[in-house]
């Protein structure tokens, strides 16, 4: 329970699973975090080189291939170089504040075989356990795309409607920006 990681603060729990109910995160979860990262996080937004809007270094650079990884490192170094581009990545490492933009790993990928089409995967792990092995998640999504599109077909749709689901949330109506 919460009470034991607030009386062991000495043995700086990994990892810490609710099972109880969804109301323990809410009452507890800033102070679980100051003890525990939940899990990893990687977000690969690849897409044909049409697509992309650089700026900086990343504007410079050139597929030596079919398949090229542009950049792979924190989120925070991705988003000067590639604002239109990186905006799943950033809204990822918001969602995980005890990660950030600087624990959240963004990597950038020309593949010209993507002509019509932005895929973005989305891996969370955890550390590894007593056997070795870790907790792991991983989310791959296609979104169709005109040819040199930044944006896919689909993305508008869907955030609207998750604009209109918030505004519709019984227990606290309207968008709430944190």
């Amino acid at each position: 329970g919460v009470g034991r990681i607030k009386g062991e603060k000495s043995r700086h729990p990994d990892l810490v699973v609710e099972v109880a109910h969804p109301k323990i995160i809410q009452e507890s979860g800033a102070e679980i975090l100051r003890y525990a990262n939940l899990l990893s996080l990687r977000v690969t937004m690849a897409t044909h080189p049409d697509g992309f809007r650089l700026e900086g270094p990343l504007a410079t650079m050139r597929s030596t291939g079919p398949r090229a990884v542009l950049y792979e490192g924190p989120v925070r170094g991705l988003c000067p170089h590639a604002p239109r581009n990186s905006n799943t990545m950033a809204a990822a490492a918001l969602a995980a504040p005890s990660l950030g933009f600087d624990r959240v790993i963004g990597v950038l990928v020309a593949d010209f075989s993507l002509k019509n089409m932005h895929v973005v995967d989305v891996e969370l792990s955890g550390p590894p356990g007593p056997t070795g092995q870790s907790f792991a998640v991983h989310t791959h999504r296609e979104n169709p795309a005109e040819p040199g599109a930044v944006t896919g077909s689909a993305t508008v749709t869907t955030f609207w409607r998750s604009l209109v689901g918030c505004c519709q949330l019984p227990s606290k109506p309207g968008i709430h920006l944190c």
